[in-house]
């Protein structure tokens, strides 16, 4: 069977939704040699925006070049290459905003294990001028929720629940992040490394074809309409609440032109989205021209159903990719669909707040989950798989049952169990 061409592939879709939410800064030079050192955090400029772009490139060829290694029986030169790899990923993690409070949750649940609730308190400082300094760029408001609990919590001497909303903070920040799939990158990545270190090449190849599908190619780069167009409609959103209506409506009009570009798009369900949007957009426009009171409350709901279409078109292009590399493959393939549902409908409940449609994903990714639960009948003999989607399952139609009551970690569990089950097949 003939494999298709990607055409024109230029850039990776490691940096897809990070470089929609940019906001302008100030220019200056940046080039990134072979040979890299890790650099720390920093909220990301347009420039850092190309310099990522480079590196998630240069991600791909060097793992791509650990694979022809590791074929030719060469695991130290595979090695090799995959030092330069981790150097790549660990600069693309560098300049990802959500990184330094990340770094931050993760220290505040490691003093939970040994110090008093009150003593934790102060370690959320820090976190919360983080969110803040996030908000100028990226949406954090879930997350300053979920840190408002883990601070209640701690204030009352409940260590669990306080954990759990610190979990919960850092599982909102995750979601920015979600289509990056850097987090699984980087661990295939290590696994790889491990696996070579015990000369386990086979599944070492294996471990490091799964880090490919994670560094999912656009053959159009990260500059897309539909994603642009979110961008610009997040900019007037922090426009308007700074009280710049006049930029705001600048900004309405970038993302109008944005929203007719994405309209010719040759993709189907990027058109429909784009037309959808396109209508809001320009009574927006029409309604902060005329002064309409609840503007600011309009302008919310549409940002959302931007970033909840947006997101959807990333999956789109994540899961297309993975069903390339799984052509022939049933199990693996109806895995990917239930994945993609799964996503589908975290998107529109969390981005969407449409519980309908997302309990219409949810039942769609069981109906895959029970073409797997078929296939792995032919495919495996020891049940292992069966139960693991069973279990999968009974979760998912909980969720179905009551999407208004479900949280977000649950999706993003669901998503990483099946992730796990993906890469090992």
């Amino acid at each position: 069977m003939s494999k298709p061409k990607l055409k024109s592939v230029v850039v990776a879709a490691l940096i897809a939704s990070i470089g929609t939410a940019l906001v302008s800064a100030p220019v200056y030079a940046a080039t990134i040699q072979e040979k890299v050192i890790t650099t720390p955090g920093k909220t990301i400029t347009p420039q850092e925006e190309a310099l990522i772009s480079s590196s998630g490139g240069k991600v791909l060829r060097h793992i791509a070049q650990a694979r022809a290694d590791i074929h030719n029986k060469d695991a130290d030169a595979a090695q090799t290459e995959l030092d330069q790899a981790d150097k790549l990923l660990a600069i693309i993690r560098a300049a990802l905003p959500t990184t330094s409070v990340k770094d931050r949750i993760w220290v505040a649940k490691e003093h939970l294990e040994y110090e008093d609730t009150q003593e934790v308190l102060p370690d959320l400082i820090p976190i919360y001028s983080s969110l803040n300094e996030m908000m100028d760029i990226m949406p954090a408001k879930a997350a300053r929720a979920q840190l408002d609990e883990a601070r209640e919590h701690l204030k009352a001497g409940d260590k669990a629940n306080a954990r759990k909303a610190l979990e919960a903070t850092d599982a909102a920040l995750q979601y920015t992040e979600v289509d990056l799939r850097l987090s699984t990158t980087r661990h295939l990545v290590a696994q790889a490394r491990a696996d070579l270190g015990k000369k386990k090449l086979d599944e070492a190849d294996k471990a490091l074809q799964a880090a490919e599908d994670g560094v999912v190619l656009i053959s159009e780069g990260v500059e897309q309409p539909l994603f642009a167009a979110k961008a610009a409609l997040y900019q007037g959103l922090v426009d308007l609440e700074a009280g710049n209506s006049d930029l705001a409506k600048a900004d309405l009009q970038n993302a109008i032109k944005l929203l007719t570009d994405a309209k010719q798009s040759p993709d189907a369900a990027t058109r429909d989205a784009a037309g959808e949007l396109l209508g809001e957009t320009q009574q927006m426009l029409t309604d902060l021209q005329n002064g309409d009171s609840s503007v600011n409350t309009h302008f919310h709901r549409l940002f959302e159903r931007a970033q909840a279409y947006s997101d959807r078109a990333v999956e789109y292009l994540a899961t297309g990719w993975e069903r390339y590399r799984a052509d022939g493959q049933p199990f693996k393939s109806d895995l990917i669909e239930a994945r993609l549902h799964l996503a589908n409908a975290q998107i529109d409940l969390i981005n969407g707040h449409e519980p309908d449609k997302a309990r219409k994903e949810l039942d769609a990714a069981n109906g895959f989950l029970d073409k797997a639960v078929e296939a792995a009948g032919k495919q495996a003999d020891d049940g292992s798989y069966k139960k693991q989607i069973s279990d999968l399952q009974k979760t998912v139609k909980t969720l179905s049952g009551d999407p208004s009551g479900s949280e977000l970690a649950q999706y993003t569990t669901l998503q990483r169990q099946l992730d796990n089950m993906i890469d090992v097949l």
